[in-house]
């Protein structure tokens, strides 16, 4: 993801290969004892929509989510940078989602465990002035409806602005960053439909990070995103994770493969669904 203040930090490959659909990855989950499935929501399980409450899963991704979810040798993590609670109030048609997924929101800020105990990483009082400023600052364009405010973070949507509007949030943002932020420990990011800011200890591969630290070397898992956000996933994921750009067109980035919602995502969620109930089934019999 890009930091708009300064240079572009980490140089993306070119677009990644299509995800082939004769993989070993099957065979290994079904030889496996555990494995771990991380995912993005907004782009990834569910398609972008200008009201984001209103954006639902793809048709056929509840019903994988909960049969993944109840497959006690998956661990399924839901990595995003919704709110946790907004991402569990949206995917409330997933049958045991809260008791069998953990949910990192807030770009792994926040973590809400299966348990439902909660944790939140806040920000100080210096960079809650910012962010308060910055709402200030939009709602005297006009334009408070474009704020999302998070528990640790601020973002500004402007998917289906007109082209002036968007410039102008863009604009106004970013002088109020050079003037008050930048040494300020919160960033000022893009991603696809907006900005936000956010602090610099923040991102989603500190989850995926803190996910794979938590389990075995060597541990079957694999991470699927869609936004420049998870770029950082992408890049945490290195060689301990599979990485996957999910997109309906490729672009340049460090995943390693690529696939096309919904169709080939429904596909792959099956496959995985498949190897891992394989090695249930072995075991109770």
């Amino acid at each position: 993801m890009r930091e708009i203040e300064s240079s572009e930090k980490r140089k993306m490959a070119d677009a990644p290969p299509r995800w082939p659909r004769e993989s070993d990855l099957w065979s290994r989950i079904g030889a496996s004892g555990r494995s771990v499935l991380m995912l993005d929501y907004d782009g990834t399980l569910a398609p972008f929509r200008k009201e984001r409450l209103e954006a639902y899963p793809y048709p056929g991704v509840p019903e994988r989510l909960a049969r993944l979810a109840a497959l006690e040798s998956v661990r399924l993590v839901l990595v995003s940078g919704r709110p946790a609670r907004e991402l569990l109030g949206l995917l409330t048609c997933v049958p045991g989602i809260g008791q069998r997924a953990e949910i990192w929101g807030d770009h792994g800020q926040e973590r809400l465990r299966s348990d439902d105990s909660y944790s939140l990483r806040p920000v100080g009082e210096e960079e809650r002035r910012l962010m308060d400023a910055v709402k200030e600052e939009v709602a005297r364009l006009g334009l408070s409806g474009t704020v999302e405010a998070k528990p640790a973070s601020l973002a500004i949507h402007w998917r289906g602005l007109d082209p002036q509007e968007r410039d102008r949030i863009n604009s106004a943002v970013r002088t109020l960053y050079r003037q008050q932020g930048e040494r300020s420990d919160l960033r000022l990011l893009e991603f696809d439909g907006g900005i936000e800011l956010r602090s610099k200890h923040a991102g989603k591969d500190v989850a995926v990070e803190q996910i794979l630290a938590e389990e075995e070397p060597g541990i079957i898992a694999a991470y699927l995103g869609d936004d420049l956000t998870d770029e950082d996933a992408f890049a945490a994921a290195g060689d301990r994770a599979l990485s996957i750009l999910v997109r309906t067109e490729p672009r340049e980035s460090s995943a390693r493969f690529w696939l096309k919602p919904p169709e080939e995502l429904l596909e792959f969620l099956d496959s995985w669904v498949q190897a891992a109930g394989a090695r249930s089934r072995r075991k109770d019999s």
